[in-house]
C-alpha cells in the first residue's frame, strides 16, 4: 500500500520533542450536508482554526488526515480505508508512522468538527504524565494522544485487517480500549470544549451561543 502526499513528509531521525498534530477530517460530513472542514468561524475555516490551535499547543508540525482541501498547504495523509471515520485516519497515520517516524513519537489527534478545543487543553493533554501508549480525556475518545509503540501498531494492523476481512465498523473507543491509555480528567467548563458539530442545527446553535457570549 502506498500513501500519496501533496507535500513530501521527510522521515525523522529521532522522536520529536513536541508532538505531531493530526487533524482528523476524512469523513463525508453527510449529516452536515457540506464539508465541515470548510465551515467558517469568525472568517476562518474550521480546518485552519484547528491547525492554529495545534501549533499554539506546541505541536512540531500539523498534518491533515483525509483528502486535501484547497486551503491546505501543509502535508496530508489520505485515508487507506474509506468510510471508516476517525479510526480510518488513525490507522492511515500509524501506517505512515511505522515507516517514517521513530519509536515513541507522540501524535495528538483532534477532530476537525470540535471548534471549541483550546490550545491550553491540547497542551495540557500532551504534557500529561500518560502511559507508554498515550492518553485520552476521560469519557471522551477524542482528542487523543497516541505514541508510536508496538502496541499501537499491532492494534492498528488488527483494525485494518478486521475491516478488510469483515467490513467491520470501528469506533475510536473500540480502537483504544486494549491500549490501556491513561485518562485525563477534566472539569465541567472544559467538557464544553469537547462539543462536536455534526448537523446544521448544531452548527447554528453553536454560532448563536458564541455570539451571545461576545
Amino acid at each position: 500500500m502506498a500513501l500519496s502526499h501533496m507535500k513530501m513528509i521527510h522521515p525523522m531521525a529521532t522522536a520529536a520533542i513536541n508532538p505531531i498534530g493530526i487533524i482528523l477530517a476524512g469523513g463525508k460530513s453527510s449529516r452536515m450536508g457540506t464539508d465541515k472542514a470548510a465551515l467558517r468561524m469568525n472568517g476562518e475555516s474550521l480546518l485552519k482554526r484547528m491547525r492554529r490551535v495545534l501549533l499554539a499547543a506546541g505541536c512540531t508540525q500539523v498534518i491533515l488526515s483525509g483528502h486535501c482541501r484547497d486551503d491546505w498547504e501543509d502535508e496530508f495523509i489520505p485515508d487507506l480505508l474509506p468510510n471508516l471515520g476517525p479510526v480510518g485516519g488513525i490507522i492511515s497515520v500509524m501506517f505512515w508512522a511505522k515507516n517514517y517516524v521513530p519509536a515513541n513519537t507522540s501524535f495528538v489527534f483532534i477532530p476537525v468538527d470540535a471548534p471549541l478545543l483550546s490550545a491550553d487543553l491540547i497542551a495540557s493533554l500532551h504534557r500529561f504524565d500518560y502511559s507508554r501508549n498515550g492518553c485520552c480525556i476521560s469519557d471522551s475518545p477524542l482528542p487523543l494522544v497516541l505514541k508510536t509503540t508496538e502496541d499501537v501498531f499491532i492494534q492498528s494492523d488488527f483494525a485494518f485487517a478486521d475491516f478488510e476481512a469483515k467490513g467491520t465498523s470501528w469506533s475510536v473507543r473500540r480502537f483504544i480500549e486494549p491500549l490501556s491509555l491513561k485518562g485525563f480528567d477534566v472539569n465541567d467548563p472544559i467538557k464544553n470544549q469537547l462539543t462536536n458539530v455534526n448537523t446544521p442545527p448544531q452548527w447554528e446553535s453553536l454560532l448563536r451561543e458564541l455570539e451571545n457570549r461576545s
